[in-house]
């Protein structure tokens, strides 16, 4: 199953590490990791104003759809895929 990130853009659901608030690229660590992240080519920037940061497991995407949103389709993926599922929201 595929998670639609926005600007006609899915990932594997299976692949995705995190899903973020984009309030995150407000610390100084994960500006450094972004930084580093962007100079070897695996940050993606999306259309649309940033809402969230979707880290998968080769690429980083910086997506214009909520975090709550997108933790709510991946949880979809999770109970169809598994049968049960621990929610990570908050």
């Amino acid at each position: 199953m595929f998670l639609h990130l926005g600007a006609e853009v899915s990932v594997y659901a299976g692949d995705v590490i995190g899903i973020f608030d984009y309030r995150l690229l407000g610390f100084d660590s994960f500006k450094e990791f972004l930084s580093f992240s962007k100079w070897s080519s695996q940050v993606f920037v999306l259309e649309g104003k940033t809402k969230s940061i979707v880290i998968t497991n080769d690429k980083i995407y910086l997506t214009p759809v909520s975090r709550a949103t997108l933790v709510r389709r991946w949880e979809k993926y999770i109970e169809y895929g598994t049968g049960h599922y621990q929610s990570i929201a908050d």
